[in-house]
């Protein structure tokens, strides 16, 4: 019965729209009298109501998608108003737009300088604005505007910077906690590591420390702060400065921890420029290993992989370059080591742009360097981007004992990619037991291009030689406490290997290149080598790959070499196909590997999702394993849980009798106003939903990410100056509470945790048929507002056959007025009973009084 009536409700209903779609034509109206066919009503006021729907479109606020010239912008709240030009729209509706939106689609100042408009929140096309025209969409909700390209220039950076948000006051941490246990022979091994990246936003203000701890059986357990810095952005300078414990950019210059003060433009406020990148570490493991990730001699990241060719993808963003030292670490003790080179692709700046770093301070080493040298230091660096695709830029480094000179240029060669060429002169005094000065020079080649012909990308191609004399700032710091028991003699280059400094760097070539081959799979390779003064033979790392999918099963040939101290090769062949069903996120999978160390494996894995959204992934494996003519049986269990409030994994491996296990917990806790929010772990800039009494929603597009009983919850990881979208999952909201728009931008600072602020009504939903004392129905196509206690609209509906209208999230104590344009029909407070809203839809009979009596409901659903 409910859904007839329901049903019913819904028809008369859409025949109130058809209406109000149709465009009103002169010399016809609508006759009321048809309403009264089968007991409807008819009167002069309704009569009225349906002539003003006639009109057009009623004006007032709708949430609409706006394009500008064909290029969709935002979704955004715009007051429409009526226009007696039925050239401008069938609608009859106008747009609303004030100077500020023209500002931010880039229309010349000069344009909208000389306006004088009569309301400037409502810009007419006119006075200077002659040919912008615009389609709105009433069906789509969607307005489409067109600016002619005469009145469009570049948007000011002022203008951009308004639209960004610092964000709200908020304190935070985020974790990262391991641990794992291996017992073999009757020994066992212990290891704990975690790590913390904590901070307080308060305004513009951001006040950042990264911590780690480490415990081990041959390391006791020992803090170490990283990163201690206050930071915040420079206005219109376009820059971040930062005061404290921190590291200076590495694309120019080699990064230098340092405790002082630097200022840096920020690229990423540009609207066009490329993003910062982190590298993919790849490597091969021979069983279920650790891999240890180090950067300027701290760890930076630990993760346990499972056996076979592995990449991690998901290191912390962060402007700083500099090489890494990635160790894989075995069950059964055994590791490899080696150096993958991290570099970012030159920056090609647009004419007439400018960039600088400038940074001064102490030079701050690895606490777990003791007795290291701090001399005070000054470094710059400044880009200046010329006509023709050309950018010059240098710096310098100024320091007691130290001083070196960078000059170079990157150019733009059309259809051959971006090549940069720079030299670096530097003077080193106080090396070794005799004080000795060296100077020499370092020369530096990058490139840069993705090739669309064939489908190949030079993600980072670099060459460097360094003369025996040059010393980076590092290296010179090293050598004044690296005294050798003979005479170290100015002329380096008289100098035998054994009497270079340790570390001495002659050489670097790097190169990351891939190709696809388009049905016949990719090709990937990686290749590192590094020559140094003091050792005889480079080392060299090596990483070549091959992906191709036949149907619904995919092969890979992955091979790795090393030389240098210690030499291997390894190549590995794996097949994967899904279980079952061919669109299974189950799959099963297949590898051999062998080693020239004599290692070989055979395995054999089972991996997969499970629970709502997929949170849950897991990882069942038995393997084969030889080494030196020894054989052993593994087997292996893994998974990790998404959840909401924190990421837990694990992993489990038996080889004979060793035994490992692992576990790990990542996450977050945020502190808002009077909210504590736990969570995955967070990014550098972030996201708080705030969607009150709206408890386990899910966030659209993030796996895991809910808000918690009272409505809140952190989106990790949004993009600084752009606009980010928020979208609630509508099938995770309960069906007592109401949501007005599931979907929010917000465009956030660097840094900034800006609330995305969602309008949530909780109560029942009611289907009222509303009458006067009288028994008379309220009129057909009238206005039915329900208001809260304190007067505020919750929501409105219109009144369809027999004084019927469906209104969401009702509280138990509201008033309903009817309307019929701007004359108050009737009204009636409503007092609901306290139990749980209910779940379902309430049908109710409700009397009203006329304007000048007073009527208060008791309801009982």
């Amino acid at each position: 019965m409910r859904y007839d009536a329901v049903k019913a409700f819904g028809f008369l209903l859409s025949a109130v729209l058809a209406l109000a779609i149709l465009p009103a034509e002169a010399g016809f109206e609508f006759d009321s009298t048809f309403l009264e066919i089968g007991g409807g009503q008819s009167s002069a006021q309704v009569k009225q109501q349906i002539s003003a729907i006639g009109e057009g479109q009623l004006p007032g606020v709708y949430r609409v998608d706006v394009s500008v010239n064909q290029r969709y912008v935002t979704k955004q709240d715009i007051r429409f108003v009526r226009t007696m030009d039925p050239k401008q729209s069938d609608t009859g509706l106008f747009p609303c737009l004030d100077i500020e939106f023209f500002h931010s689609q880039g229309v010349a100042s000069k344009v909208m300088d000389k306006r004088v408009d009569a309301d400037p929140t409502c810009v007419a096309f006119d006075q200077g604005l002659a040919g912008v025209t615009y389609d709105y969409d009433f069906n789509q909700q969607s307005l489409d505007i067109e600016i002619p390209q005469a009145y469009l220039g570049s948007i000011p950076f002022e203008v951009r910077r308004r639209q960004w948000s610092n964000g709200e006051a908020v304190a935070f941490t985020s974790y990262s906690l391991s641990g794992s246990s291996v017992i073999d022979s009757g020994d066992r091994r212990q290891d704990q590591f975690a790590s913390f990246r904590s901070g307080v936003n308060a305004g513009a203000w951001r006040l950042r420390n990264f911590s780690t701890w480490r415990n081990g059986n041959t390391t006791p357990g020992r803090w170490e702060s990283l990163e201690s810095y206050v930071q915040r952005d420079m206005g219109s300078f376009m820059a971040i400065a930062t005061l404290g414990d921190a590291t200076t950019e590495g694309d120019l210059f080699d990064a230098i921890p340092y405790r002082g003060v630097g200022i840096a433009s920020d690229l990423d406020m540009l609207p066009d420029d490329a993003r910062q990148f982190a590298p993919v570490v790849r490597g091969i493991a021979n069983g279920r290993s650790r891999v240890i990730i180090r950067q300027r001699g701290y760890v930076i990241k630990e993760q346990w992989v499972p056996s076979g060719p592995f990449a991690i993808s998901d290191l912390y963003s962060t402007t700083n370059n500099g090489d890494l030292e990635v160790t894989v670490e075995s069950a059964d003790g055994q590791s490899q080591v080696y150096t993958q080179s991290f570099a970012s692709v030159p920056y090609m700046l647009r004419e007439g742009q400018t960039t600088y770093a400038l940074y001064t301070g102490r030079y701050r080493s690895s606490s777990s360097v003791a007795g290291s040298p701090a001399p005070g230091f000054a470094q710059m660096t400044a880009r200046r981007g010329l006509a023709g695709g050309t950018t010059l830029f240098g710096g310098g480094v100024l320091s007691a004992k130290y001083s070196a000179g960078l000059f170079g240029l990157a150019h733009d060669f059309a259809g051959f990619g971006a090549i940069s060429l720079d030299v670096t002169h530097a003077r080193s005094a106080g090396l070794g037991a005799e004080n000795a000065t060296a100077s020499g020079q370092s020369f530096r080649f990058r490139y840069s291009k993705s090739v669309a012909l064939t489908d190949t990308n030079f993600s980072l191609l670099g060459y460097r030689y360094s003369t025996g004399g040059y010393y980076s700032f590092k290296e010179a710091l090293d050598s004044r406490s690296d005294l050798l028991g003979s005479s170290f003699d100015a002329s380096v280059e008289s100098l035998s290997r054994q009497e270079y400094r340790r570390g001495h760097m002659k050489s670097n070539f790097s190169a990351n290149v891939s190709q696809q081959l388009g049905g016949f799979g990719s090709l990937y390779s990686n290749i590192s080598k590094s020559a140094y003064w003091d050792k005889a033979v480079a080392d060299t790392t090596i990483q070549l790959g091959y992906n191709f999918s036949t149907g619904n099963v995919s092969y890979s040939l992955a091979l790795g070499v090393t030389e240098g101290q210690s030499k291997d090769r390894n190549v590995t062949f794996s097949v994967s196909m899904p279980l079952g069903d061919p669109n299974s996120r189950r799959r099963i999978s297949a590898s051999t590997s062998h080693s020239s160390s004599g290692t070989n494996s055979q395995m054999a894995t089972l991996s997969g999702n499970a629970l709502e959204d997929d949170v849950l992934s897991y990882n069942v494996g038995v393997a084969r394993q030889s080494s030196r003519g020894q054989n052993s049986q593994v087997g292996s269990l893994s998974g990790q849980y998404e959840g909401a409030r924190a990421t837990l994994r694990g992993g489990y491996t038996q080889t004979g009798s060793s035994r490992q296990l692992d576990v790990g917990l990542d996450g977050s806790v945020v502190a808002y106003a009077d909210q504590m929010m736990l969570g995955q772990q967070l990014g550098e800039t972030n996201v708080i939903i705030a969607a009150p009494d709206a408890a386990q929603v899910s966030v659209a597009g993030k796996r895991g990410v809910r808000t918690n009983g009272n409505g809140y919850t952190v989106m990790p990881s949004a993009m600084p100056y752009r606009k980010n979208r928020v979208s609630l999952d509508s099938k995770t909201i309960a069906q007592n509470v109401d949501i007005e728009q599931l979907v929010q931008d917000v465009i956030p600072n660097r840094g900034a945790f800006v609330v995305a602020n969602f309008a949530t009504r909780s109560g029942h939903r009611i289907l009222f048929r509303i009458a006067d004392s009288q028994g008379k129905a309220a009129p057909f196509a009238a206005n039915a507002q329900l208001f809260n206690a304190e007067g505020d609209l919750l929501a409105s509906a219109l009144i369809a056959d027999n004084g019927r209208a469906f209104l969401t999230g009702v509280p138990n104590q509201a008033r309903l007025r009817v309307s019929m344009g701007s004359e108050t029909w009737c009204y009636s407070d409503l007092h609901l009973d306290e139990p749980e809203p209910a779940s379902g839809i309430i049908t109710m009979d409700i009397q009203c009084e006329h304007a000048g009596a007073h009527n208060v409901q008791e309801i009982k659903p």
